[in-house]
């Protein structure tokens, strides 16, 4: 008997045990006493509910000790799946809705998801026939400079920080004679700490692009539209404004262009082609210097492009062997002068940033990932397509600007 027969035969005795027991009672009002015959009715009514609450309980719990077991396997021999915002997208009751009726809507599916990926161009011939559901993505970044970044929540598009602009510190004994007493009535030294109120606004990072209606049949499609053009786009812009923003109109201002924030500048205009690699290495350690010089900061990671991080690991001394790195088969460990190395193309050839990334900057998030789908877009309803969109909401705040160096790897002028 399969557990919804079972359910219906429940349903059936509680009504038949309902009609017994309303025949015993006006019975009993008419007649003063019930006859054998609405009894033995009731009776068998109750006896065959205990029959069938046993077989149901009996079932259920067969059904939890299957679910238990299918736990252990999978807990032995999967691993817990990362969802990327494709798959949150198309297993939304939004996309649900979607694929029913056809048509595009102005909910929102909000993505909190960091994963991403790529994809070539959706825009071409999308045709509803059989396809090969994988995606295949391009090569991608494995840590965006977001990730370095704490995120605090706001409820507006307009938000206020505080950014030290001087910290001098001047603590010292008061008094200089010696003795009992000897720094009473003396005037205590006086440290110079200077903050700012600063006013900001939110940014708004969108794009979108256009596919054909078949799209919204074809989960696997669809997801790889997603996860990898709109996402990794998305992705690709925050780290150039995290670092390039230029802070005109819309645009956030980046950590390389910050006024505010330490420069060593170029390597010394008397290094050699050939001294380059280590003095590249020194350069770095100045700039960590640098930062301690600012009351200590904790630097705990160094952003570089690729090309820069290779000249440093297969930089040799003069008798040959590897600076850096004891075994070429193993390779130079993603660490300089104690420092995480995150190795990205968002941060242009020959130049460098480092930091204390957790107490220096801050992300204002506003909105997460958004993935809108419509057809109310110019003549798409008549084409058979749809515009899928995909943006976000935050910006970037420096309230301690002197908690990071930039420097840059190219030779001074002389």
């Amino acid at each position: 008997m399969e557990i919804k027969d079972l359910a219906t035969q429940l349903e059936k005795n509680a009504t038949e045990i309902k009609a017994a027991q309303t025949n015993l009672e006006n019975e009993i009002k008419s007649q003063g006493e019930a006859t054998v015959e609405t009894k033995a009715a009731l009776e068998a009514a109750k006896t065959e509910q205990t029959e069938l609450k046993s077989k149901f309980d009996d079932m259920d719990k067969k059904l939890i000790e299957l679910q238990l077991e299918q736990k252990r396997i999978g807990d032995r021999g999967a691993t817990n799946e990362v969802k990327t915002a494709g798959s949150l997208f198309i297993e939304s009751p939004v996309f649900e809705t979607l694929k029913k009726t056809r048509r595009g809507s102005n909910e929102a599916v909000v993505i909190e998801k960091k994963d991403i990926t790529s994809l070539a161009d959706s825009a071409g011939a999308l045709v509803d026939t059989q396809r090969d559901p994988t995606v295949y993505r391009n090569p991608n970044r494995p840590t965006r400079i977001r990730d370095l970044i704490p995120s605090f929540p706001v409820t507006s598009g307009a938000y206020e920080f505080m950014r030290q602009n001087v910290f001098t510190n001047n603590a010292a004994p008061q008094g200089t004679v010696a003795g009992l007493g000897g720094g009473e009535f003396v005037s205590k030294a006086k440290s110079n700490i200077t903050w700012e109120l600063v006013s900001k606004t939110i940014k708004t990072i969108p794009h979108w692009m256009p596919a054909s209606r078949q799209v919204l049949s074809d989960a696997g499609q669809l997801k790889g539209l997603i996860d990898i053009d709109l996402e990794y786009g998305l992705d690709l812009e925050s780290d150039n404004q995290l670092l390039l923003g230029d802070g005109t109109g819309q645009n956030m201002t980046g950590l390389l262009v910050d006024a505010d924030v330490s420069d060593i500048g170029e390597l010394d205009s008397s290094t050699a082609d050939a001294d380059i690699p280590s003095a590249m290495i020194d350069h770095i350690r100045k700039a960590v210097t640098q930062c301690q010089i600012n009351e200590y900061y904790n630097v705990n990671g160094i952003v570089m492009n690729p090309q820069d991080w290779a000249t440093l690991e297969t930089a040799k001394a003069t008798d040959g062997h590897y600076l850096m790195i004891s075994m070429p088969a193993q390779g130079a460990d993603p660490v300089i002068w104690r420092m995480p190395v995150i190795v990205t193309n968002a941060m242009p050839v020959s130049y460098f940033i480092l930091g204390d990334w957790t107490m220096g900057a801050k992300i204002y998030d506003r909105q997460s990932k958004e993935i809108r789908v419509s057809e109310s877009h110019g003549d798409y309803f008549v084409q058979n397509g749809v515009a899928i969109l995909a943006e976000e909401r935050y910006d970037l705040a420096v309230p301690r600007p002197k908690a990071f160096t930039k420097g840059q790897f190219t030779v001074a002028s002389a």
